[in-house]
């Protein structure tokens, strides 16, 4: 009966078909494993910022416990609320954006959260935010995954992990990209921190910045020839 009922589902109604539960590119998951494995001897920590409900997480938890890698420390940094009102107020007050386009992820909880995560130890959620969050708590870092959309947040944020970033360390930054409409502030602060810093902006597939510390040519070519 079991096996009829999955027939008629995956048949007769779009249940069935394959999704991709995923809101950032099959590349920049990609290329989170083959830092992650690059890294893997560095030490430091690897923290993602900005985790809405976890589905990132999870894959990242999932690749460190099927290589082995379960002793690495895996923080997760957000508001685990909201957008907080003073990054929101600065999109529509200097950026120009509709404060009701800008309402996401209020659905979160901490509590529930950090319960969905409870198989995973060596997972930290921590509920900050990431302009104010002292890095140096956590540091050094080796990889970061940071995906907070709105300008203020992630040029603080920027700033702070790019401090505690060590040699041959990684950052990845989410929608990175001009015209994403109300979501185009993580590139304005990604170009705008390449600038001031110093530094060659590294592209990624469609919407993906990275930065890094120190200089490996091998790996700069691998991902320039993926991208």
């Amino acid at each position: 009966m079991r096996e009829f009922a999955k027939k008629v589902v995956f048949r007769y109604t779009r249940f069935g078909a394959p999704r991709y539960p995923y809101n950032v590119e099959p590349l920049q998951l990609a290329t989170l494993v083959f830092e992650l494995e690059r890294v893997r001897n560095l030490r430091g920590a690897i923290l993602e910022v900005g985790v809405a409900r976890g589905m990132t997480t999870r894959f990242l938890c999932e690749h460190l416990v099927r290589s082995g890698q379960t002793s690495e420390r895996l923080y997760a940094l957000d508001t685990f609320e909201s957008f907080n009102e003073k990054d929101v107020d600065f999109e529509v007050a200097g950026r120009g954006k509709r404060k009701g386009e800008l309402a996401a992820f209020g659905y979160n909880d901490f509590g529930t959260w950090r319960k969905n995560f409870r198989d995973f130890p060596f997972v930290t959620p921590l509920k900050a935010d990431c302009s104010t969050f002292e890095y140096r708590s956590i540091g050094p870092i080796k990889l970061a995954f940071l995906d907070v959309d709105l300008y203020r947040p992630t040029k603080e944020a920027l700033r702070g992990i790019t401090d505690q970033l060590c040699e041959g360390g990684v950052i990845l930054v989410d929608d990175v990209k001009a015209d994403r409409y109300n979501w185009d502030g993580a590139y304005q602060a990604y170009v705008e921190f390449c600038s001031e810093n110093g530094i060659e902006p590294e592209l990624l597939g469609e919407k993906c910045g990275l930065i890094r510390r120190g200089t490996d040519a091998t790996v700069r070519r691998l991902v320039s020839k993926s991208a």
